[in-house]
């Protein structure tokens, strides 16, 4: 099944997977991907970067080595490091881990220069290991704050991407953002996969029928699910080494999601000759896990119509249910809670927001599920998940979510859905995407439909080295 876009009405299909063929241990070299010409103008276009390190505190990459301790901030400087440029980048996109702190805690990453947000970019308990996607505006000096709230806390800060401030960046090719309705693509306990073995590798194609040669990365939710040890997966487009940068860090046991921003390369392996040239990814698992993969957007090669831009804000909360601010109570089982965008963030134009979010202490084991309001049965719950929360725990989740039209109420809302217990949740906005020009409210709906049809291939062990 093909995507598809129909301006005038919407048709909403499920995706299908096709079988699962084996793959080949190494990739057979791609022909070259149809690549668009410049951006005329590239403020707010992303730039997709392999994973680099920008900060180890543990090793004193990026600041001197030892633990953030409470109360203190680390000044990271970004512009110029891991593939960022040293004068043009507006915000970046980072996964921040979070190993050893000796207390519960949130960290906080903000623009550098400005006073201290009340928002939280990750939220962890004693001797937590994990870690959360987070875009940050860039500060003074091409800087991010890194603050940690109590105890202490080594940090680490690896890059993926970044947004042009400005028209500075013709020379290079930007990417605009298309975003979907979460769809599940692939799940490895119910796919014919089965549990992944430690130090093994997965790769996975999409097809996006004739804009397979438009995709430069895919925005997925990324989900280690029972893991057996405490490890991670680090997904990246397949090509070359793996790079030395995790993507979802998971405990034993745990159900872990992270937001991820990943680079394709067009898949010419002989799995996927049924959607030849379709983009393909890797996921590592170090650990024997299962994991989920749901799509949430794509980042095209900037050609394609109604691709939308990025506007960074510090970050700024618009709802706490823990004092009725854009939820007014907490969230019971099987609630639907919509929160209406603050009219200061809005534009004619603006469709998705970039959101860190938190749910905090629920009462049970949950699953918190975010998606755009008021567009009725003609967009219901998808089966997606963006944060899973254990009881009792407090923890943070990225997520970009296409806001409601206008007409509806409330107006420009998201719909959040609590899946058991009582849970208070905290919403971030750290930015908004926008379309260059308005849309009408039957285009945007449109928009957000699109289907992409899954392949899986699968290699039974992992490259480690190359």
């Amino acid at each position: 099944m093909r995507k598809f876009r129909t301006l005038l009405g919407v048709t909403l299909a499920g995706a299908c997977a096709l079988a699962v063929v084996p793959g080949t241990a190494s990739a057979a070299p791609a022909a070259p991907q149809q690549t668009a010409a410049a951006l005329e103008d590239t403020t707010g276009a992303f730039y997709p970067l392999a994973p680099a390190r920008l900060l180890d505190t543990r090793s004193g990459v990026g600041a001197p080595a030892g633990a953030i301790g409470a109360g203190k901030k680390v000044d990271l400087l970004v512009a110029g490091r891991g593939g960022v440029p040293a004068v043009g980048a507006g915000a970046v996109v980072l996964n921040v881990t979070i190993t050893g702190p000796t207390a519960s805690s949130f960290v906080t990453a903000y623009p550098a220069g400005e006073a201290r947000p009340n928002a939280s970019s990750i939220n962890f308990p004693k001797g937590w290991l994990g870690s959360n996607n987070v875009t940050v505006k860039l500060g003074s000096g091409g800087k991010v704050s890194v603050y940690n709230h109590s105890g202490s806390t080594h940090v680490v800060v690896d890059v993926v991407g970044f947004y042009a401030a400005d028209n500075g960046m013709t020379n290079r090719n930007g990417s605009e953002y298309q975003a979907y309705i979460p769809q599940r693509m692939f799940d490895t306990r119910y796919d014919g996969t089965g549990k992944m073995p430690a130090d093994s590798w997965i790769d996975y194609a999409i097809d996006f029928g004739p804009e397979n040669a438009n995709v430069r990365g895919l925005v997925i939710n990324l989900t280690a699910v029972s893991p057996a040890k405490a490890g991670f997966l680090t997904a990246w487009s397949g090509a070359g080494t793996m790079p030395g940068a995790s993507t979802v860090n998971y405990g034993a046991g745990k159900v872990v999601p992270n937001l991820a921003f990943v680079q394709t390369q067009p898949c010419y392996q002989d799995w996927c000759s049924e959607i030849w040239g379709a983009p393909m990814f890797r996921v590592y698992t170090s650990q024997s896990a299962h994991f989920v993969t749901d799509l949430v957007g794509m980042m095209d090669d900037g050609s394609l119509e109604y691709g939308m831009r990025f506007k960074p804000v510090s970050p700024t909360r618009i709802a706490d249910s823990r004092i009725g601010q854009g939820y007014p109570s907490i969230l019971g089982p099987g609630a639907v809670r919509a929160v209406a965008t603050p009219s200061e963030l809005l534009t004619e134009t603006t469709d998705v927001l970039a959101m860190n979010m938190t749910a905090v202490a629920p009462t049970n084991n949950t699953v918190i599920t975010v998606w755009p309001a008021g567009y009725g049965d003609l967009f219901p719950k998808p089966d997606t998940s963006n944060l899973n929360p254990a009881a009792g725990q407090t923890v943070s989740g990225a997520v970009l979510t296409p806001i409601g039209p206008a007409s509806a109420n409330p107006p420009r809302a998201f719909n959040t859905h609590n899946l058991s217990g009582n849970v208070h949740m905290i919403a971030d906005v750290v930015g908004t995407f926008y379309f260059s020009e308005p849309v009408s409210a039957a285009t945007a709906a449109a928009l957000k439909a699109g289907i992409a049809a899954p392949v899986a291939g699968k290699a039974s062990r992992a490259s480690t080295g190359s």
